[in-house]
């Protein structure tokens, strides 16, 4: 009984800790614009989740996104204003982006909390690796003008169309892989590079993945007035028609899909 009663205060001063820095980091990033008001309370719920179950373990890989995401996001926007016209939401991240991104890791962190085995851990940085890469391979793949390639075709298509890639962008998407698996990746009391490099893989493989759904799945549409393709719709100041894809496929739909799909790709990988 007296230990049950010292977890019990020591779990409850941890939850009250993590309740307190998910409010502070998300009272500065609505301050900052990075959060709408709805992504906000989103983001408390999740990080008071994954801030008060996981502990620092947790905490510093989806702080690690989300920090460096959004000030990459930003300052993207200020370099490349223009690109912002194919996209249906802007860097402002709001409830739907927040659980799209996040809300796999919050189940993952909830189920090693129950049940304590670190297999989902790993599960949860490959979710992150492969947001993370989605994130930076827009980001840095539309930082300037550079030649943009559909994913399938190969043809050349505008930046910031679903579905296509760019060299720089791939670029940015291993180089998220590798922001995430190296954030914690030292907390995996295993074979460190074995896992470092299978947290990248996943996490590109999703990126990858992100790009295809793009370029067939996600819904987009046609601008009347100066046809270019686009997520919006509304462009030009009038309606869009449909171009293709289904209309619930969204990119908010498309980057859960791609949180899923990397820790998917983690346990194909350990059953071979």
């Amino acid at each position: 009984m007296t230990l049950l009663f010292i977890f019990n205060i020591s779990f409850f001063n941890q939850l009250i800790l993590s309740l307190f820095i998910a409010f502070l980091i998300v009272f500065i990033s609505y301050r900052l614009k990075f959060l709408t008001i709805n992504g906000s309370l989103a983001t408390f719920f999740l990080a008071g989740i994954i801030f008060s179950l996981g502990g620092i373990k947790w905490s510093v890989p989806i702080l690690t996104f989300f920090i460096l995401s959004s000030l990459l996001s930003k300052a993207r926007k200020k370099k490349n204003e223009n690109v912002e016209l194919f996209f249906e939401k802007s860097g402002v991240r709001d409830y739907a982006q927040v659980l799209a991104n996040g809300g796999i890791g919050g189940v993952l962190v909830v189920m090693n909390f129950l049940t304590q085995n670190d297999f989902y851990y790993l599960l949860y940085l490959s979710s992150l690796s492969a947001v993370c890469a989605d994130t930076w391979a827009t980001e840095l793949g539309t930082w300037k003008k550079t030649e943009t390639y559909n994913i399938l075709t190969f043809k050349k298509v505008e930046q910031g169309v679903s579905g296509g890639i760019s060299l720089i962008g791939s670029f940015g998407a291993l180089l998220g892989t590798f922001v995430i698996a190296f954030s914690g990746v030292f907390w995996i009391n295993m074979n460190y590079i074995y896992y470092f490099l299978l947290i990248i893989v996943s996490g590109f493989a999703g990126s990858i993945i992100d790009s295809i759904l793009g370029a067939t799945l996600q819904l987009q549409h046609e601008c009347n007035i100066c046809k270019k393709i686009t997520e919006r719709k509304i462009h030009c100041g009038v309606k869009t028609n449909y171009y293709q894809g289904f209309y619930w496929i969204d990119n908010d739909v498309v980057n859960f899909i791609v949180s899923l799909a990397a820790p998917l790709v983690i346990i194909i990988f350990q059953n071979i």
